[in-house]
């Protein structure tokens, strides 16, 4: 045993040595022919292991294969998440419009497809009422009737540098600009394109300026005229110490020919929210929508079990006339604290809308505050972490409304929300 041990360590040696180093006149490597000298191995069992080594020695190796390259298909993500939800409302009768307590679900389930690195295709199927813009809820009724689904987003995404993104079709906004859901209600998915380009400092701290144009189609039509949004908005990102980013922008929208999804609304071709903004005797529009808004964002991650944000928006409508040129300011905060990420885990919110009756085109604004645009309301979140990407959301929302002659609307919600 002990021969065989030393055997192959001479082997080892062998290999990692020199050849060519210095032999003896007989050709034999001189640890090899001390081995043999000392009685360790043969003269036979010494030129056996120096022919093995100078065989291996001069087989070439091969490199390995490279590995074939993926598959756009070898790349699909299936994303999307499913809510069950118990809502109630509380609210004095001349507010009533057959509100009650009632059990809804939404699922939105989607497919995204990089087809290259540059390129990326992607649709996500919504339940819920297809002439509704501003919600995805389904609610339990009609005896076991099977529910609606539609197509809720279909777009093509360009990374065209790393600067310059491109997306187009029907998307959903959020992730490209800074909104609140007092403007744009978050389940609507816009249809046109949007750009973003974005210029960030060489410093990693999150400095940067962020521009994102954007046109949407509102209504085409075969022989009237269509309707559409034109934007842009800005943003500007600092860091304030070592664990706060502070971000600060302005945006603009102009509403080309809104009228046209007033009469949508009006006719009930287009469900969700009323048109509440102010009318003539001929159903008209007063004012034009050129909504000018501002903003800011504060974060603070100093606590990763408790990280801040706050949020704040003016928005005035500079299209606003005649009488609604007094009625056309609105704001909106919010404050959140915690991360609800893990089970047990909470995070609180609170949010406080305030509107004057044309501040903003009411059609796609936050759908759960009220039935007006003329509206002061405030909201309340709490959400608990619970299992497998899983969470909580308690909701509870307290609106008046002077369109409503100044009664009061309470309505609350019990979410539980699954990510997948």
């Amino acid at each position: 045993m002990r021969n065989v041990k030393i055997m192959a360590m001479a082997a080892v040696l062998l290999v990692s040595a020199s050849l060519a180093s210095a032999a003896d006149p007989d050709g034999l490597d001189p640890l090899l022919r001390l081995l043999v000298t000392k009685g360790v191995i043969t003269l036979d069992e010494a030129l056996a292991l120096q022919d093995e080594a100078a065989r291996t020695a001069e087989t070439p190796v091969k490199p390995a294969a490279p590995a074939p390259p993926a598959k756009w298909y070898d790349r699909l993500k299936v994303s999307g998440d499913v809510r069950m939800r118990y809502e109630g409302f509380s609210q004095q009768g001349a507010f009533d419009d057959g509100r009650r307590d009632r059990f809804r679900f939404r699922l939105r389930a989607g497919l995204e497809a990089p087809l290259t690195d540059a390129l990326t295709a992607s649709f996500q199927l919504r339940n819920g009422d297809r002439d509704d813009p501003v919600s995805n809820n389904t609610t339990f009724e009609g005896a076991f009737q099977p529910k609606e689904f539609n197509l809720g987003e279909v777009y093509l995404e360009a990374r065209l540098s790393p600067a310059v993104a491109l997306i187009g079709g029907k998307f959903d906004p959020k992730d490209w600009w800074t909104v609140s859901d007092f403007q744009w209600d978050d389940d609507v998915t816009v249809e046109g394109l949007m750009a973003r380009l974005e210029f960030r400092g060489g410093d990693g701290a999150g400095r940067g300026i962020k521009l994102v144009p954007y046109t949407y189609l509102l209504d085409e039509s075969e022989a009237g005229r269509e309707a559409y949004v034109f934007g842009l908005q800005a943003r500007a990102d600092v860091a304030v110490g070592a664990h706060g980013a502070l971000g600060l922008g302005a945006g603009f929208d102009l509403w080309d020919n809104p009228q046209a999804v007033a009469d949508l609304t009006l006719t009930r071709a287009l469900g969700g929210n009323p048109v509440t903004n102010l009318l003539d005797a001929s159903g008209r529009l007063v004012s034009d929508f050129e909504i000018l808004n501002l903003f800011a964002e504060w974060r603070h991650r100093a606590s990763k079990r408790w990280p801040i944000t706050v949020n704040l928006f003016y928005y005035q409508n500079l299209g606003a006339r005649g009488v609604a040129a007094d009625e056309d300011t609105a704001y909106f905060a919010r404050l959140q604290a915690g991360d609800s990420r893990e089970p047990g885990q909470l995070a609180l919110r609170y949010s406080y809308y305030d509107a004057e009756p044309d501040a903003l085109f009411y059609v796609f604004t936050q759908s759960d505050t009220s039935r007006a645009s003329d509206v002061e309301a405030h909201r309340f979140d709490l959400r608990v972490g619970f299992i497998a990407r899983s969470y909580f959301n308690l909701t509870w929302y307290h609106t008046r409304s002077s369109l409503a002659e100044g009664e009061s609307l309470d309505r609350w919600q019990v979410d539980y929300n699954v990510r997948f």
